[in-house]
């Protein structure tokens, strides 16, 4: 039996929530400029940003807000990374 390092299953973890050094600067960049009360980011892959909140108020405004903050993200990051937000209300 060979065992597995809890470095390589943090990594293997890491990568399939999508929480990459991409993620990590996405997520800064929410912070200061979306400023979306109750709205968390839960991960990040294949340039779609996954949100949640438990405010159907904050979703919405979400999405109405959506084009606008793509936009924003993409121009901090340098390139047209994030192509859509997925949002979930739990």
């Amino acid at each position: 039996m060979s065992w597995t390092s809890a470095a390589e299953i943090i990594n293997l973890l890491k990568k399939q929530l999508g929480l990459n050094e991409d993620f990590f600067t996405i997520e800064k960049i929410w912070k200061k400029e979306v400023n979306i009360n109750g709205v968390e980011i839960s991960g990040y892959k294949n340039g779609t940003i996954f949100a949640q909140t438990q405010s159907s108020v904050a979703s919405s405004e979400l999405t109405i807000r959506k084009k606008d903050i793509i936009k924003k993200l993409n121009q901090y990051l340098g390139s047209p990374k994030i192509k859509n937000i997925k949002i979930k209300i739990e």
